[in-house]
Order: structure tokens, then C-alpha cells, then sequence
């Protein structure tokens, strides 16, 4: 099953939390915003983390 993962840029406030959690996952842009730069970069449980760490709640996992 592949991942789609979405990041909510309006609000994402760049606190750095999903590449503690997914750091192959995801990176920070030049605006300091999440990026997905691998959807398969991490475990599930890693990106699990990642989805529930984020202070505001911007990014949102979907599998087809």
C-alpha cells in the first residue's frame, strides 16, 4: 500500500517535530516548512509518532 502524505502549510508552524519523529520522512523547506521528502522513509510506528507529535496537527497519512 502506498502512502500519501499531506502537509497542511497553513498550519505547519516549522517546529521541527515530524524529523525528531520520521527524519527521513520529512524535512524543513526555506519558508521552515514540513516537507515530505521520501513517503517511505520511516517505519509506520515512526511516521505514526510524527502524525501525533505535530503541535498543530498539519500532517494527515492516507494509504490506497
Amino acid at each position: 500500500m502506498a502512502r500519501h502524505i499531506t502537509i497542511d502549510r497553513d498550519l505547519c508552524m516549522g517546529s521541527g517535530q515530524c524529523l525528531i519523529y520520521a527524519p527521513n520522512t520529512f524535512d524543513l523547506d526555506d519558508d521552515a516548512i514540513a516537507t515530505v521528502v521520501d513517503p517511505d522513509g520511516d517505519s509506520d510506528a515512526e511516521l505514526a509518532s510524527a502524525v501525533t507529535g505535530c503541535p498543530t496537527q498539519a500532517i494527515s497519512v492516507a494509504r490506497d
